[in-house]
């Protein structure tokens, strides 16, 4: 009833006077007494419904409702006594907009009533509950993200000015890794605060009301803006000053406003220019980027002079940090220059310009010291080239700057291409003129050697810069033209073509890229065609590929073995980078245009033609090379190709198997029969590659003998049989039971190859249970092998040649590799330890290395040996509080190489340690090659795990022992496996232990040649790492057991040892491991500075510098070290009491006794 009587009061006065705005008339309309008190006991109402005992009761909700809008039609209607309505009104909006179940209409319903928060008295202490909630309405984010909502909290900022710093600082608290949507909700907010307290525009305001407009501006300034522009500048985390700099962009962003500009002079005067020279670096920096927002930073009221000034004061600031000695603010200085002049060109005077351009040419851009300066010159330069005023200045200069295309840091190079893309898009200037074209090629080739990316940045920045000289486009270009620029770029530098080629599918269409490779396949064919018409051999088959007309167009002069396998790998990287997308139903007419060049015969006949050269005797190594690699990408596209549109293949690839049996054992240890074995996995045989295997694997294994090999290969004839189409249950009776050097050779290729067609392969087999068990189930008869290998013999039985032992230690760490590989598809960080892998390490120190113990001679001390008393301590590392790298899943088993070098697979290793066939026995060496194996094995396994595990580390340390053998067999094999565990888990954790274990095992042993040679390029491998943290605690262990061997040698010291240098007391193995140290510069000053912690005292402290002083490489600071050593030695006397020695000896017991910090 009330609100109806509003409602008609309002249509009268409507009616009468015209539509009134509804808060904003200045004459309060009268109503009677009685429904004023109506209204009022109605409004008190309000909290009581709002209690505990009205929750969740319907008609308490709904009266609550009815009480809310006849108050806020009371207020928006200014009826007399507006105010006495809203002081439960208020609060009761704020807590409803505030919950959790809040909508938008609410926090439109309380800003509309916004006005009447002005009525508050926030100096009362009655208000701080109702204070408390409005300051969460600043992190509430249904408040930021409406427009109401913002516009309430900008209200908030201009209502009283002790609220403004209770809001700021609760603002301050949610900018901590607040979103970008986030912050510019408050750079809003604030913008429009101050901009709403500073305007005077409106003349109506009285004085009074101005001068509470100034005194809530000042507020907002220096209580918020100022704090936001102090932090900003010295915020002690980039982060934080990253999202501060966001708040305050809605200034400079609008800086070009008198008022703005003029605040912004006001308060960033007294702390820019400050903070440009400060001490701190990040201070600096953080500096360099407010000027960039501020500059000019002038007051625009003042005259022409002064603004020059200003201006001339900002170029002296950008001197100033383009020259700084901390590359970090050179950095920050290019970056600065570069914004301001692309913006300001016209504003800077010419001599200034000049000045900045020469100077960061001249030294940032070949600034040695620092890849992030020359990187940042060349940003710059960028920057610069979008002001078209700056492009005549800047073209005599930008080949300088082009140079940097071979930068030896990749950051550097692609700021290059970026740069070039950039002018590629401009008119007026090319990039060729920039870099000349023969660099961007050898640039693109290059991207695709060594540990350079061919699909990294830079070379696809480069295959986009070159697609249209490579791949020209238009109506007035023919296929002939592609093909003759593709040829020629295959001719003159085949491996820019393939990085090219890698790229291709960022750059180019589906249907380009097939066209592409259908012309390249039929060029081949040409190729092919002219080579066999030269030899009179027939060429019916690839003619029907290849039509007259087109071979004009695809003949590319005298044949070329390497040109021809380059096109055939591109080829296949072609196809390769747009597989996924042929599947699309929009690319259906490409992939059918690529099924029409390579169904039928044309592979085969490609295929055999290669493989022909290939065996060919009088053949090139170089050329045989060349004919491999077109054989692998021609299998590689017909794994592409369903294999019942390709004739005569599949019969051609398994009678190739099944002659491997025919080759001589050193052919076949030499080739590589994966890339069969690959094809027909991706034709979908994997379970029928794994039994073939598999049952050549145990047949030869459980056999036993080398006189088996003959039984378990099929007669020639056997295996030809006709290939039955479309019927996999024939396709197990059509493959060959190969001979166990190719069984190997394949596994070896698939576990640790990174091609592309291993890695499919690897992937297939792992994906199948059925082919992954029967290859395990294979592989663990090895173990039964090495088993039998290791016992002793009697006289009758014949001893196992080193070729068996080989093998056996091939398949046992392929079985070790194999299940790492599945381990490492569940995805899990880190990889777990599988039950499988345990009882590996475990068959290795409770079977194999007892047998070892044995068969050592009858002096050995290991004889006597309890290898289950012995224990590793537990494994703590260090550096364990340190940061880890994150995991590198391109050492991944699934992604990449397995392994590296270090394995029976890649060959590096050989058994020449055994080859002395006066010192060889075959349990002996059928033993050390087990333990060798499995030591490999868990090597990869550490280095992809990239953290230690306990019962690994325990069992390893085991095997240390062995190294006190006086068998120099025995530690030559082991000693390398040995320090390659080590130095991984130096690399993953810091963990010293094993390295410590290793070094301690051989401080007694009277090393080889060979093992000297060993522990020399170990400790090279130790003091290249990067990590200066590891290096301190690894020459720390070295003087600590040194310090050992020294103390021990005094004690065992005779009469006629007491003139025998420091060097040699210590043993041979020690000397080569401080030998290793003090060579390197930086090793050798980590070690004098270690001794410097030292006692005065020790001897050993005193010896070790001596030797350090003779052999290490001089720097500057570690001959400062050795002025301070040389000075505390001349300022002791030179008479030494007698009690000295026994006083040195006790601190050398106490040193060797210390624990390693």
């Amino acid at each position: 009833l009330v609100e109806a009587y509003l409602e008609g009061i309002l249509a009268r006065q409507t009616k009468n006077n015209g539509r009134r705005s509804g808060g904003g008339g200045q004459q309060k309309v009268d109503v009677i007494d009685e429904v004023f008190e109506v209204a009022e006991t109605l409004h008190d109402l309000l909290f009581p419904l709002q209690g505990p005992l009205s929750n969740g009761v319907k008609e308490a909700t709904q009266t609550q409702s009815a009480i809310f809008s006849m108050c806020e039609k009371w207020w928006h209607g200014n009826f007399e006594d507006k105010e006495q309505m809203v002081t439960q009104l208020i609060p009761l909006l704020l807590v409803k907009s505030l919950d959790g179940t809040a909508q938008k209409n609410d926090i439109k319903r309380l800003y509309s009533i916004r006005e009447a928060i002005n009525l508050l008295d926030f100096q009362d202490e009655s208000i701080e509950s109702l204070k408390m909630h409005l300051l969460r309405t600043v992190s509430n984010p249904m408040f930021l993200q409406s427009v109401e909502g913002r516009k309430f909290i900008t209200h908030l900022f201009q209502v009283d000015p002790t609220l403004v710093v209770e809001l700021h600082r609760a603002v301050r608290v949610q900018l901590v890794g607040a979103k970008k949507s986030i912050l510019n909700a408050y750079a809003e907010i604030y913008y429009n605060a101050w901009k709403g307290s500073s305007s005077t525009e409106n003349k109506k305001e009285d004085d009074e009301d101005n001068e509470q407009k100034m005194i809530q501006t000042t507020s907002i300034e220096e209580n918020a803006l100022q704090d936001f522009m102090y932090h900003v500048i010295h915020a002690a985390v980039p982060s934080t000053a990253k999202s501060v700099r966001v708040v305050l962009d809605k200034f400079y962003v609008n800086k070009k406003s008198p008022d703005v500009e003029k605040m912004l002079h006001r308060m960033y005067g007294p702390l820019l220019w400050r903070a440009l020279s400060a001490a701190n670096s990040r201070v600096r920096v953080q500096a360099s980027v407010v000027l960039t927002d501020t500059f000019p930073l002038r007051d625009p009221n003042a005259s022409q002079e002064w603004t020059e000034a200003c201006v001339q004061k900002s170029v002296e600031a950008l001197m100033s940090l383009m020259k700084d000695d901390v590359p970090s603010v050179r950095v920050a200085g290019s970056k600065a220059m570069s914004k301001i002049l692309s913006t300001f060109w016209a504003a800077v005077p010419s001599n200034d310009i000049r000045m900045l351009l020469n100077y960061m040419i001249t030294k940032h851009a070949s600034d040695a010291s620092s890849s992030a300066v020359r990187a940042a010159a060349v940003n710059a330069v960028t920057t610069l080239l979008e002001e078209d005023k700056t492009h005549g200045v800047l073209r005599p200069l930008l080949p300088s700057i082009g140079n940097l295309i071979h930068d030896k840091t990749e950051k550097v190079r692609l700021a290059v291409v970026n740069m070039l893309l950039f002018i590629k898009k401009m008119k007026g200037m090319k990039y060729y003129h920039v870099v000349p074209a023969n660099n961007l090629i050898a640039r693109l080739a290059d991207e695709g050697r060594g540990r350079n990316s061919p699909n990294g940045q830079v070379a696809s920045g480069l295959s986009n810069l070159l697609s249209n000289s490579f791949f020209p486009t238009g109506s007035k270009k023919t296929m002939a033209d592609i093909i003759n620029r593709t040829q020629r770029l295959l001719t003159d530098n085949p491996e820019a073509a393939v990085t090219f080629y890698r790229n291709a599918s960022s750059q180019l269409s589906v249907n380009s890229i097939s066209k592409l490779i259908a012309a390249l396949m039929k060029c081949l064919c040409c190729e092919i065609m002219e080579e066999k018409r030269m030899n009179c051999e027939d060429v019916s088959n690839l003619s029907l590929v290849v039509p007259e007309d087109e071979l004009i167009e695809c003949k590319g002069g005298p044949s070329n073995t390497a040109l021809m396998a380059t096109i055939a790998e591109s080829v296949s990287i072609l196809w390769e980078s747009i597989e996924d997308k042929l599947k699309d139903a929009e690319n259906e007419h490409a992939e059918e245009m690529l099924m029409d060049v390579f169904s039928g015969n044309v592979l085969t006949e490609v295929y055999c033609h290669f493989e022909s050269k290939f065996e060919s005797d009088d053949l090139e190594d170089a050329k045989m090379a060349d004919c491999f690699r077109a054989c692998v990408a021609i299998l590689n596209c017909a794994g592409k190709v369903n294999e019942s549109k390709i004739e005569g293949l599949r019969t051609h690839i398994i009678d190739e198997l099944a002659k491997s049996s025919e080759m001589s054992p050193e052919k076949r240890m030499k080739a590589n029969f994966s890339p069969y074995v690959s094809l027909m996995c991706a034709w979908g045989m994997t379970e029928d590659v794994a039994q073939c295997l598999a049952s050549s694997i145990k047949i030869y294994f459980e056999g036993g003998t080398d006189e088996l090999n003959a039984s378990f290969t099929k007669k020639p004839g056997a295996t030809r049989k006709r290939k039955q189409r479309g019927k996999k249950q024939a396709a197990a009776e059509t493959l060959p039971t190969l001979d166990i050097d190719v069984c190997l050779g394949i596994l070896g290729h698939i576990l640790k190859g990174s091609y592309p067609a291993s890695a499919s392969a690897r992937e297939s087999i792992l994906e199948s249970e059925t082919a992954f068990n029967a290859i395990v189930s294979s592989l663990q008869t090895a173990k039964s092998a090495a088993e039998r290998m290791t016992k002793p013999r009697i006289a009758a039985d014949a001893e196992s040649s080193l070729t068996m032992i080989r093998r056996v230690g091939i398949s046992i760490e392929c079985y070790g590799r194999l299940l790492i590989h599945k381990e490492s598809t569940k995805g899990e960080i880190p990889m777990k330890l599988t039950p499988e892998l345990q009882t590996l390490m475990n068959w290795v120190t409770d079977t194999i290395v007892p047998s070892l113990v044995k068969l050592v001679g009858q002096d050995n001390k290991l004889r006597d040996l309890d290898l289950s008393s012995i224990m590793g301590s537990p494994i703590s590392s260090p550096l364990s509080t340190g940061p880890r790298r994150s995991i590198n899943r391109n050492s991944s088993p699934i992604v990449g190489n397995l392994g590296g070098d270090s394995s029976f697979i890649s060959e590096r290793r050989s058994l020449n340690v055994f080859e002395d066939e006066s010192n060889f026995t075959s349990t002996r060496t059928a033993a050390i090659t087990a333990t060798t194996s499995i030591l490999y094995t868990f090597a990869e396994w550490l280095s992809i795990r990239l953290i230690g595990d306990p019962f690994v580390s325990e069992q390893i340390l085991k095997l240390c022992r062995l190294l006190e053998c006086s068998d120099k067999t025995v530690r030559k094999a082991l000693l390398p496996a040995l320090f390659h565990v080590a130095i991984i888990c130096l690399k993953n954790e810091g963990d010293i232990s094993l390295f410590k274990e290793v070094l301690l095992s051989m401080k007694t042993v009277d090393p080889s040649p060979t093992e000297q040679e060993i522990i020399s390029s170990s400790m090279a491998i130790v003091m290249s790492l990067r990590d200066e943290r590891i290096l301190k605690v690894v020459i720390s262990t070295v003087v600590h057991i040194t310090g050992t061997i020294a103390v021990d040698a005094e004690e065992d010291e005779d009469v006629t040892m007491i003139d025998t240098p420091f060097i040699d007391k210590v043993g041979v193995c020690m000397r080569k491991v401080l030998e290793g140290v003090w060579s390197d510069k930086r090793s050798s000053l980590l070690l004098a500075q270690c001794l410097l912690d030292e006692s005065n005292a020790s001897s050993l402290r005193e010896c070790l510098f001596k030797e350090l002083d003779i052999h290490s490489p001089k720097t500057d600071a570690l001959n400062e070290i050795l002025h301070k050593w040389a000075a505390e030695n001349s300022s002791k006397d030179t008479a030494v009491p007698a009690d000295d020695d026994k006083e040195n000896t006790n601190a050398n017991r106490n040193h060797s006794e210390a624990t390693v910090a």
